[in-house]
């Protein structure tokens, strides 16, 4: 799993868990039609950083880096371009969509879940990351007319001001803390967190906390159902609002 941040016209920066993705050789996130809004903000913005920081669910060869760049959309609305070029790897990172697209039955049963939202970073700096090995372990997203990623500790998530270590010397600014939690290998279970506020000297003030940072309880039958089906309308409002399906 990765993380992507992006700059905001005012305010912290954006920030969501994403499945990370290559395109043509270059780094990618492909969400569903339901997102539209958050794809179209992130495509919007100047600056976007895409970043791997969770070692789970990696191979042997993966090492944690920071891609920086610009951000291109391409709305595939009849979800050809992500069947042909981006479906074998969703389904061997992300397994909860084996249940939807793992067949071509499936995926006739599930036909709005292939058109997609393709984000593709045109990266300008790829660095070295951190790794995120425990809850206090987090992604830092701090906008001072620039954006500066990183992963860094949040030692006491009770405290006011927020304490953060290894925080970007010298930045200030509106900023965002993102992490989260999954259930493995099966990922039925994602939680994604954000924290806002102000970041400088090493602290978080102004502290607009997530409204939980735990692992969500394992669903039920009918909480699956009701989340795919919620899944499934949004999904197809969005598509037939934007002229598809």
């Amino acid at each position: 799993m990765a993380e992507l941040l992006w700059r905001t016209p005012d305010g912290p920066p954006g920030a969501i868990g994403v499945v990370p993705l290559l395109l043509g050789g270059k780094p990618t996130v492909a969400l569903p039609w339901a997102h539209v809004g958050t794809a179209r903000a992130a495509a919007a913005s100047d600056t976007a950083a895409l970043v791997l920081s969770d070692p789970r669910l990696t191979g042997s060869r993966w090492t944690p880096l920071v891609a920086t760049g610009r951000l291109t959309l391409v709305e595939d609305g009849d979800g050809d371009l992500f069947t042909e070029e981006l479906l074998t790897q969703e389904l061997r990172k992300h397994p909860p969509a084996r249940a939807l697209a793992d067949s071509p039955m499936l995926r006739r049963e599930h036909w709005w879940y292939l058109p997609r939202l393709v984000l593709v970073l045109e990266p300008a700096d790829v660095v070295p990351g951190g790794r995120r090995d425990d809850p206090a372990d987090v992604v830092l997203g701090v906008d001072d007319g620039g954006l500066h990623v990183g992963t860094v500790r949040v030692p006491d998530w009770a405290a006011d001001p927020l304490p953060v270590a290894d925080g970007p010397a010298g930045a200030s600014g509106p900023a965002v803390l993102i992490g989260q939690e999954l259930s493995v290998p099966d990922v039925e279970r994602w939680t994604v967190h954000t924290t806002t506020g102000r970041y400088a000297d090493g602290r978080l003030s102004g502290v607009r906390p997530a409204a939980t940072r735990e692992l969500e309880p394992v669903p039920g039958l009918f909480a699956r159902m009701r989340r795919q089906r919620g899944l499934e309308r949004a999904c197809i409002q969005t598509l037939r609002a934007a002229g598809h399906g």
